[in-house]
Parts: C-alpha cells; sequence; structure tokens
C-alpha cells in the first residue's frame, strides 16, 4: 500500500517547462552564447542539477563558487519570467485537490527537486506550499547530493519522512527523474505530461504505472 508521495516539482507540480525553455534560452545566450536545442534540453537540462547542466555546456569542471554565480544569474531570469507570467506559474490542475486528500488520508508528502534552495523558498511562499508540506523535510539540490538519473534525492526525500521507498510513489516529468524512480525502486512511479509540451521519449525498459496530465481523480488509483 503507498502511505507516501513523492514529488518532483518543476514540470510535475507545476507546468513551468515553457518557462524554464525561456529562462535557459535567455541564460545561455548571454552566458555562452549558445542556442538552447530541444535535445539538449531534455537530455542536459530537464531534472538536472545546475553543477551538472553547466559543465556539459562548458566542457570543464566548476567550483562551487562559479556554480552559485551561475546559479544565481540563471535562477534569477526564472523567477522573473515566474512573476510576470501569473497564468503560468500555478499549480497543475487538480494538485491542490489530491494534496488535500493526501493530507486526510494521512499520507505523507515530500518534494524531491533539482532546484536550487533559493527557488524552493521562492516557490513555497508564491504557491503556499507550506499547507501540505515541510519546507525542513524537502530535498534539494544543495551541490552535494548526486542528480538524477541516480535515485539520491529521491531516498533522501523519503527517509526525511522516515518512509520507505517500497511503499512510495514517485510523481516525474522527465527521463532522468523517471530513471531515477526506477532505480529508487519506488512502490510506483507516475509519469507526468504537460500537454503544451512535446511527449517525452522514454527508453522502452523503465517501469511507468499511470501517465496523468493533471491530478483530478488520480487518488482513485491509489485506492485500487
Amino acid at each position: 500500500m503507498i502511505d507516501t508521495m513523492i514529488f518532483d516539482f518543476n514540470g510535475t507540480m507545476i507546468f513551468d517547462g515553457l518557462i524554464q525553455k525561456r529562462a535557459w534560452g535567455k541564460f545561455l545566450e548571454v552566458e555562452f552564447n549558445r542556442e538552447l536545442t530541444s535535445q539538449d534540453y531534455q537530455l542536459h537540462i530537464a531534472g538536472i542539477n545546475n553543477r551538472n547542466t553547466f559543465e556539459y555546456y562548458l566542457d570543464r569542471s566548476i567550483s562551487d563558487t562559479e556554480l552559485a554565480q551561475l546559479s544565481d544569474k540563471k535562477e534569477n531570469i526564472y523567477r522573473e519570467i515566474c512573476l510576470n507570467t501569473p497564468d503560468e506559474f500555478q499549480l497543475v490542475p487538480g494538485l491542490s485537490d489530491f494534496l488535500d486528500w493526501c493530507k486526510n488520508n494521512n499520507i505523507k508528502l515530500n518534494i524531491a527537486t533539482a532546484s536550487e534552495h533559493s527557488n524552493v523558498i521562492f516557490f513555497f511562499n508564491q504557491l503556499r506550499l507550506g499547507r501540505w508540506f515541510d519546507l525542513e523535510k524537502v530535498a534539494f539540490n544543495d551541490g552535494k547530493i548526486k542528480g538524477k538519473p541516480a535515485p539520491d534525492i529521491f531516498l533522501k526525500a523519503i527517509e526525511n519522512l522516515g518512509g520507505k521507498a517500497s511503499s512510495s510513489a514517485i510523481f516525474e516529468d522527465s527521463v532522468s527523474g523517471i530513471q531515477a524512480a526506477n532505480k529508487a525502486q519506488a512502490g510506483k512511479v507516475v509519469l507526468v505530461e504537460d500537454p503544451k509540451l512535446e511527449k517525452v521519449s522514454l527508453p522502452e525498459n523503465l517501469r511507468i504505472d499511470k501517465l496523468i496530465q493533471e491530478y483530478s481523480d488520480i487518488n482513485k488509483f491509489f485506492q485500487e
């Protein structure tokens, strides 16, 4: 029985793929004089922590100081776009009701995100996530934890709740995230698709138990 729900954030709890693409596109053009391609976005940005992304584009290792500087520049662009596009920057349809249902049924909730801590705080403040989640228990990109497709961040989010992977459901939208959920041996793996974006091409050997584009009635899946 599933007693724990773990959510990736970007692209899973909010459909901010278009915002992210605009932010990364602007950042890459300004900082690296590079153009963002769809393939690069899926393989080297979506669900990937910033260090891995920056090192891919720079083709070298970076220091913690350089990581912080580059991350701040990119995330400032992202947050500015979020605040300027409130119609896009909101929770996925049906998610609030689903989270309420989870709380009412004593299901533990947590977030595991490749986002920087500054963005996590931004999300909590702007979207009032404290209604359902404990900020102190969120597993985020601290520059030390292994990024997806390693399962570490999901396992950390589950551990912070005192849960077990085998009784946890993981919600993800990216290739690397689904790979990480599989490696974590989660009880259920749910792929969340943004209907405004092109479908993610997943390797055939990955397990997906449910595919959704919104959270309406998803609670019924966990009652079967």
